[in-house]
């Protein structure tokens, strides 16, 4: 907008689902010891028929120690975009999303997810693994994306 305030965008959450959990036990004691480390994977998509933003992240976690495996878990969060139709262009087969609001959707969901991994972790060998707090910004790259 060019007077410098953000547009408001009407948007509720549609679903979350559940994709996939697995936990393994680290190998040995020393594996456990040596603390997590967190590989976070944010995907975005969309359903133009329902008027959805769709963003999945999957987050792998393994050991410090010897980048062992030790769990997984992948979740789709659905957000419902009331004005989908003007807000979204689809360019070349993809759709462009404003900047800002799929910073704010994928932040709600990588915090929806962290809730659902304490969930699911709970009582097994990564209870303790909490996700930490992420800037979803780092997340996105830089665009205008040049051809080469």
């Amino acid at each position: 907008m060019s007077d410098g305030t953000k547009p408001l965008y009407r948007y509720s959450l549609s679903g979350i689902e559940l994709i996939e959990s697995h936990v393994q036990p680290p190998a040995s004691a020393e594996e456990a010891a040596s603390g997590v480390n967190f590989n976070v994977n944010l995907e975005n998509s969309v359903h133009e028929e329902h008027g959805w933003i769709l963003c999945k992240v999957t987050v792998l976690v393994a050991t410090q120690h010897s980048m062992l495996q030790v769990g997984k878990l992948a979740v789709m969060v659905a957000f419902k975009l009331a004005d989908y139709a003007t807000l979204i262009k689809t360019e070349g087969g993809k759709a462009i999303i404003p900047e800002d609001l799929l910073a704010t959707l994928n932040g709600i969901a990588i915090s929806t997810t962290r809730g659902i991994m304490f969930g699911v972790f709970k009582g097994t060998p990564l209870h303790a693994a909490l996700l930490p707090l992420l800037d979803v910004k780092a997340f996105a790259p830089e665009l205008p994306l040049e051809a080469k």
